[in-house]
Parts: C-alpha cells; structure tokens; sequence
C-alpha cells in the first residue's frame, strides 16, 4: 500500500513538474507572510461597482437672476436708522431700515424700509445720515440656497449633452463638499475664441458655503454602466 501510494505521489509530481513552463518557473517568486509584511504588500479585493463615463470641464459659479433682489424707496429722504449691512443675512419683509422723509411736516415722517427677498447683503449704497432718492437702490440682496454652475464645454462634447444630464462638481474653495448639478440649459452663444459653449447646472447651496465668482470643476456625467468589476485606484 505505501509503496502505491508513493508511486502515486511521484508521478503526480513528476506530471506537476512537466506542466510547469521552465522560463516562467525561473520568473516567478513566491512570497511568504513573512516576506509580504517585509516588502509592505497591501491586497484588496474587487468588487462590482457602477461605472461613469464622464468629461472634464471648468467653470464659475454665478447668482441666479430671478434669486436677486433690491431694497429701495418710494420717497426721498435721509437715512436715520440702518440694520443691515454687507454679509448679513435677512428674511424677507424685514426692517432694514428707516428713511426720514422731505414731505412737509413736524416731526418729518420716519418711514420704515422693508426687504422684498430674503438672502445674503451683497452691496450697501448708502450710509447713515445719508440721502436716498427713489431710483436708487439702498442694498442688493441674492437669494443663494441654489445658484447656477456654469461649465465651459468644448462644442464637439456638447452635442452628446441634453437637458437633466447630471454633472458632480467640486469647488475648490470648499474642498469639503461634493454636489450634483443637473443641466438646464446652454448659453445663447458659444465662445469662438476658446471653441466652448456654457452648459448652465442648477446646483444646490444647503450651507450656504458656495459664492458667486467661485471656480467650478465639473466631471459631467454622459454614461453610466452598472456591475462593472473594479479595483481601487491606488491599487493600480
């Protein structure tokens, strides 16, 4: 029986050893626990994960139009009190200030000003004790709980391009976040100079954290595959 059994074993051996190829034996080398926690060898499994076809575009961020808002006077007069000035925030129908009125009387009538939007101060005009007429503006204020991203899309890519198409957009300002815009619409014109067209994304600004002017990235999304097996970048 031992002698069948080692038999056996030499032949299967011997049949191991031949389905071996000799360059690729003399190529190959096999690592222990031991020399894998040596050498500092990280393995990681795969896994199936959704795969993104995308393209890669800069942009800024810009205030929505319908999102602005001013805060003026229909009479003429001087400015006594003022309770709002640049970088404050403030809902609409406040008291932001009060105008003291050149209409006849004694006392001077005090008339209360009262925003129309609610948002961020973005510019004060006038200052305490100071005049204000009816065509002017006392104070801007935008609304920036959304604001658009505006990407510059080369015009060959913007034909595979339609509205709702998805883009993840990182600000380099806030490092922190990652949103999702969705596209709305391009611009009416394209940029001869530079060859792109303005892809306008409707981007949510929950912490308020996003500014106009803000340069934008944009990996704008034009195919997604599921299932698709994948390693870890940094394993490659």
């Amino acid at each position: 029986m031992k002698r069948i059994l080692l038999s056996l074993f030499c032949t299967v051996r011997l049949f191991a050893e031949e389905a071996i190829d000799p360059k690729r034996a003399a190529n190959t080398v096999i690592l222990d626990e031991v020399r894998v926690q040596n050498l500092g060898i990280e393995t990681v499994e795969a896994e199936e994960t959704d795969f993104e076809e995308t393209i890669f575009a800069l942009g800024r961020v810009e205030v929505i139009p319908a999102r602005r808002s001013g805060v003026s006077s229909r009479a003429a007069g001087r400015i006594v009190e003022l309770n709002a000035t640049v970088g404050d925030t403030v809902e609409a129908g406040v008291e932001v200030a009060k105008l003291e009125s050149r209409q006849p009387g004694f006392p001077p009538a005090v008339i209360p000003i009262k925003t129309t939007g609610r948002g961020l101060v973005t510019k004060s005009t006038v200052a305490l004790g100071e005049p204000l007429e009816p065509e002017q503006s006392l104070m801007e204020i935008i609304d920036l709980n959304e604001v658009y991203a505006i990407a510059r899309v080369p015009e060959h890519q913007a034909g595979r391009l339609k509205p709702g198409t998805v883009a993840h957009i990182k600000l380099p300002a806030v490092p922190e976040e990652m949103l999702d815009g969705e596209l709305l619409r391009f611009g009416t014109e394209a940029d001869r100079a530079s060859g792109t067209v303005d892809a306008i994304f409707k981007l949510p600004n929950p912490n308020l954290t996003i500014r106009p002017g803000m340069l934008a990235e944009f990996s704008i999304v034009l195919s997604t595959r599921e299932g698709v097996l994948s390693v870890p970048r940094a394993a490659l």
